[in-house]
Formats: C-alpha cells, structure tokens, sequence
C-alpha cells in the first residue's frame, strides 16, 4: 500500500509537532539515527533518544530510554510523533 501525503499536509503535520521520538538512536556520529537526531534538534524539535541498550545514558543532551512507553511525556500524550530506524 501507498500512501501519499500533499506538501500542505507534511507542512501541518511538522508545524504541528514539537517533540518526537526516535526509536533505535545511536550515540555512533556515522549512524543514520544520530544524524537525524541532531539534524531535528537544530530545527527546534525536542527529539528523545530510545534505545535498551543505552537506558539512563545522555545522548546530545536528552536522557535515553528504554521504550516509547517509559518516556514521561508518552504517559501524557506529549510525543507528537515516533521516528524508528
């Protein structure tokens, strides 16, 4: 299945969105995930790495977590979105 999604509605949808979840972070710079990471942050999101094997570590400034549901901010409904690698 394809799905499409017009400018306006990816425009809305990222104006929308202040803090993401990115599944899978790396604290590896050559890793796709990390780049992401900083790259969202430079634009002003809040971007909180997921990753069990980092659980408690800092990773450019945010505290890791093991899973999207133990993240505070999932528990009352203040992740706007989910990035998995």
């Amino acid at each position: 299945m394809t799905m499409h999604t017009d400018d306006e509605t990816l425009r809305r949808i990222l104006g929308e969105t202040r803090t993401i979840a990115l599944v899978g972070a790396s604290p590896k710079p050559e890793r796709p995930s990390h780049g992401v990471m900083r790259f969202l942050q430079r634009q002003g999101y809040r971007v909180i790495p997921v990753n069990p094997g980092l659980e408690g570590q800092t990773l450019n400034g945010e505290r890791v977590y093991a899973r999207v549901a133990d993240i505070p901010e999932a528990k009352t409904g203040q992740i706007d979105m989910v990035d998995i690698f």
